[in-house]
C-alpha cells in the first residue's frame, strides 16, 4: 500500500468512527437559526481532518481534537455569517436611503445637529456635562443627583452653559427662541 492509500484509509476510518460524534457536536449549535447549513460545517470538518492527517501530527486524544475542530469550524462559519450579514445590512441601508431620495430638510437638520454638537463640545467641562444631560432630557434635580452636586450649582452651571451655547450658535447665525 502506498502512503497516500494508508492516509485515505485512516481518513475513511476516522470519518466512519466519528460521524455521529461530529454530527452531534455540529447540531447542538442550532445553526439553522443563522441560516448556516450543517452540511457546510461537516464538509469543513472533513477538510480539516484530512489536513490533520497530511501533517502527520501526533494527536493523543482524537475525540477531543475532533471536537476542537468542530467548534473551530462552527465559530469560523458564524463569523463569516456575521460578516456577510453586516455587509447585507449596510447595503440594505444604502438602498433604502437611495429609495428615499434626497431630502433637503433631513440634510439641513443633520447639519444643524452637527453644529450644535460642535458648540456643546466647545463648552468648559463642567458646563458641557450639565448641558449634555439637559439636552438628553434630564431635569435639574436628576442631573444634580447624577453628578452628586447641589441643585444650585447644577442650575447655575446649566444656565451659564446654555447662555454660552446660545452665544456660540448666534456666532454661527443660528438663533432660536421658544415663544
Amino acid at each position: 500500500m502506498t502512503p497516500n492509500t494508508l492516509k485515505e484509509q485512516e481518513f475513511v476510518n476516522l470519518l466512519d468512527r466519528f460521524a455521529g460524534y461530529i454530527r452531534f457536536h455540529i447540531l447542538k449549535f442550532n445553526l439553522a437559526k443563522y441560516g448556516v447549513d450543517p452540511e457546510d460545517i461537516v464538509q469543513d470538518v472533513r477538510l480539516r481532518i484530512w489536513r490533520l492527517l497530511e501533517t502527520e501530527k501526533n494527536v493523543v486524544n482524537i475525540a477531543s481534537y475532533i471536537k476542537k475542530i468542530v467548534n473551530s469550524a462552527v465559530i469560523d462559519q458564524l463569523r463569516k455569517w456575521k460578516r456577510e450579514e453586516g455587509v447585507f445590512q449596510a447595503e440594505k441601508k444604502k438602498i433604502a436611503e437611495l429609495e428615499l431620495g434626497y431630502n433637503p430638510e433631513v440634510d439641513r437638520l443633520n447639519k444643524l445637529k452637527d453644529l450644535i454638537a460642535t458648540a456643546v463640545e466647545a463648552l468648559i467641562e463642567s458646563r458641557r456635562q450639565v448641558v449634555k444631560l439637559y439636552l438628553l432630557g434630564m431635569s435639574i434635580e436628576e442631573i444634580a443627583d447624577y453628578l452628586k452636586w447641589s441643585q444650585d450649582k447644577t442650575r447655575n452651571l446649566l444656565y451659564r452653559g446654555l447662555a454660552d451655547l446660545k452665544g456660540r450658535l448666534k456666532d454661527k447665525d443660528i438663533e432660536y427662541e421658544d415663544k
